[in-house]
């Protein structure tokens, strides 16, 4: 997979490179010789064609400006890939993986976790600016404000938790066996992943549903599952690690829950609150998506992908659980009071 994932991603970077304006090069006087310099200026030549000359400090000026001057065609390239055309999600792609790869080479279980979030978060204020200035009550516009609260509430708890619990940080550390290098191409993927569930908001900006058509009640209707979403995984994830920091860290055999509020909907509110916040931008962007094939292949992969995962989490989750505390009259009560392990009034094979 990892060497599909690099066939298509050199693809994919082949075909923006083709598109870039290319520099003259000075013609040659035979196949592959420039044409001869005198002695006394092949430094001041040397330093010319690195874009400054054989004083260091205009040389470094001429530098900065060279990066600069780069940083700002990647800048407006990314901006025009978003804004129209079929590189949109590549865009997305590219965003998501400047955030993702260095934290995973840093700690790998980043990926998918403080990554994961920041990721997002960068991703929804690029499209703002791509896409700048929007309508303020727009659907399009408070989708894309839903999934810049969600990517940095999600990356800040997640960073928080990473330094308070101390438990949890050795196990993020635990994840850290492949080589660093290794890592690349597992981010890249994992990027790609982010990418796909991002989707629906860069189609919403580009095709926002007409004001007061069904479309945009529709549209409208996707951004409150969104908000909602959020914030039940920002209650849920708040409220769980208050309680463990409260009454967990010495009593890591013992179950103290948390088991109120929210967690009586469901024992894993904070899973049902990611399926609802990314299912809330699919219905939220639907309604632009028209008959682009792309928009509809990558928002569904990607919403199938982040259910698929949180399905497998809860059952890991549960079985856990059950393994820990199975017995202890805290956790009887509370899993015979709360059936359902992510949806509300569904329950778990277990619990039938």
């Amino acid at each position: 997979r990892s060497l599909s994932l690099l066939f298509l991603f050199v693809t994919l970077t082949n075909g923006f490179t083709h598109s870039l304006p290319r520099k003259s090069v000075p013609s040659l006087t035979k196949p592959g010789r420039l044409p001869p310099l005198p002695s006394s200026s092949v430094p001041s030549f040397l330093a010319k064609i690195r874009g400054g000359d054989d004083n260091p400090a205009n040389a470094l000026d001429s530098a900065k400006v060279c990066i600069l001057s780069k940083s700002t065609a990647i800048a407006a390239l990314t901006t025009a890939s978003l804004q129209s055309g079929p590189w949109g999600v590549v865009a997305l792609w590219g965003i998501a993986s400047a955030v993702v790869v260095p934290l995973t080479l840093y700690r790998q279980a980043f990926s998918f976790s403080v990554g994961y979030g920041f990721s997002v978060f960068a991703m929804a204020v690029t499209l703002l600016s791509a896409f700048s200035p929007i309508v303020w009550n727009s659907s399009s516009y408070l989708l894309t404000v839903a999934v810049a609260f969600y990517g940095l509430r999600l990356g800040s708890f997640l960073a928080l938790r990473n330094i308070v619990n101390k438990t949890k940080a050795r196990e993020l550390k635990s994840f850290d066996k492949t080589p660093r290098l290794k890592r690349i191409p597992f981010a890249i993927g994992v990027a790609l992943f982010y990418a796909f569930m991002c989707a629906p908001v860069l189609y919403g900006l580009r095709a926002p549903p007409a004001v007061g058509s069904v479309a945009s009640k529709i549209a409208f209707g996707g951004v409150g599952i969104a908000f909602g979403g959020a914030l039940l995984e920002a209650i849920a994830d708040w409220h769980k690690l208050v309680v463990k920091q409260k009454y967990g860290n010495n009593n890591a055999d013992i179950f103290v829950g948390p088991t109120g509020g929210v967690y009586q909907l469901c024992r894993h509110p904070n899973y049902l609150g990611e399926v609802m916040f990314w299912l809330g931008l699919v219905v939220g962007g639907a309604p632009s998506f028209g008959k682009s094939i792309t928009a509809w292949v990558c928002s569904l992969l990607g919403l199938y992908g982040i259910v698929g995962i949180m399905r497998n989490a809860t059952s890991r989750l549960d079985k856990k659980q059950q393994e820990k505390y199975k017995g202890q009259d805290a956790y009887e009560l509370w899993t015979n009071q709360v059936t359902a392990p992510l949806v509300p009034f569904v329950r778990g094979k277990s619990d039938s």
